[in-house]
């Protein structure tokens, strides 16, 4: 493997990662040892305004290229050293108020260096550093000599980084492959085929869902308005950080960047899941629509009698709904497409999840519900005013 930058990312460009901004100061090329031959990967050394340090990996993988962002943190118990070389594969471990079991055992090499690398890494030196991992958390334990740093790392979709970077997009695929993934309606890598009876369902909601939502006017002779496209903005929160709001603690689990489909526009907007001190999960929705300054946070419902996907897709705009006492009135049907992912998700939420979904507000309450072949998911919540998302995003720091 070649020890040039297989990247676009250069060293002196900036990048806006949750409202901080970056500047890659360094390029380090890291290498391991693994069954006699080396695995090489790229650590960009990322330095914020306010003097935060992140890193920045790039790795070639089977599935393609992969990025991860880790930031250091300061463990409630810390180990020693010695400690950290007694660790094994399958061990547990807590610390920082999660549960973590060991996965991976090794040592790394410098192996190159552009630019400023972090303190203390010259090409040659090795370290010694164990991966931790439960659900969407990864931690890193990395020592040299007596000296222990720990790290939290998160999973970052490649649109994100071009995103964050102003990059160019990679190359788009054939437009015979985006018509194949656009017409799929769950395109998940572990169900890409379904029985019959799913297919008949499936085709059944969506002719519904179409009829509902592009309406008669379809079917005119009258040459149809260019469709409006409103690309997502940068994203104004990091996973990982942890936060307070509405008398809760939140950590932040996972990111995405959703396409909403409607009549005559198609716009993205930034999507984050948390959970709670209890375990419990929300949906952080930053921005209903391409044009709206108030946010909405969602926590799920399961209500006593829930509706099949056919009753859902039968609902147009302006009618009443009531789900476990839960009033509103349909203002929008679309079709939910994921189309990148930050870190994996509790939930199951994945990059290339298609949904089909209705909004139901009212005064007081907002009103969620999408559907597809695998069930049909509500949402209960409330606004965040524009006035208030800033004080939102203040309330959740890197350094948790």
């Amino acid at each position: 493997m070649s020890l040039e930058n297989p990247t676009r990312l250069r060293i002196g460009m900036r990048g806006d990662f949750a409202g901080r901004n970056f500047i890659v100061l360094g390029r380090v090329v890291m290498g391991v040892e693994v069954n006699e031959e080396t695995y090489y990967w790229n650590e960009f050394n990322l330095q914020a305004e306010t003097g935060e340090r992140a890193t920045l990996v790039y790795e070639d993988s089977e599935r393609g290229g992969e990025w991860r962002l880790f930031t250091m943190f300061e463990p409630e118990s810390p180990m020693t050293a010695a400690d950290a070389a007694t660790k094994q594969v399958g061990d547990r471990l807590n610390l920082n108020g999660t549960d973590v079991g060991v996965t991976l055992v090794t040592s790394s090499r410098v192996y190159r260096i552009e630019g400023e690398a972090p303190e203390g890494v010259q090409v040659g030196s090795e370290a010694n550093y164990f991966n931790a991992e439960a659900g969407d958390v990864m931690q890193v334990v990395s020592w040299t000599g007596q000296e222990v740093e720990y790290y939290n790392g998160f999973t970052l979709g490649r649109r994100s980084v071009e995103t964050a970077f102003n990059l160019p997009s990679a190359a788009a695929s054939s437009m015979f492959s985006r018509f194949n993934k656009s017409a799929s309606l769950d395109d998940s890598d572990d169900q890409n085929y379904f029985g019959s009876g799913k297919f008949l369902l499936l085709a059944g909601v969506a002719v519904l869902v179409f009829i509902f939502v592009f309406g008669r006017g379809c079917f005119s002779s009258s040459e149809m308005a260019p469709v409006k496209r409103t690309y997502a903005s940068s994203p104004p929160l990091m996973v990982g950080t942890a936060g307070h709001w509405g008398g809760k603690s939140f950590h932040i689990t996972a990111h995405a960047v959703v396409e909403i489909g409607e009549v005559g526009a198609i716009y993205e907007r930034n999507e984050y899941e948390l959970k709670d001190d209890s375990g419990l999960l929300a949906w952080l929705v930053c921005g209903e629509r391409s044009d709206s300054k108030d946010w909405s946070l969602y926590a799920p419902s399961t209500p006593l009698e829930p509706l099949a996907a056919q009753a859902c897709a039968a609902q147009k705009v302006g009618d009443a709904v009531n789900i476990d006492g839960i009033n509103g009135k349909v203002s929008e049907i679309y079709q939910y497409t994921v189309k990148s992912m930050d870190n994996t998700a509790p939930s199951g939420w994945h990059q290339g999840m298609v949904q089909y979904g209705y909004a139901a507000p009212s005064d007081y309450n907002l009103l969620q519900v999408r559907w597809n072949t695998n069930g049909v998911s509500y949402y209960h919540g409330k606004a965040i005013l524009a006035k208030d998302v800033k004080d939102f995003v203040a309330a959740f720091s890197v350094s948790n």
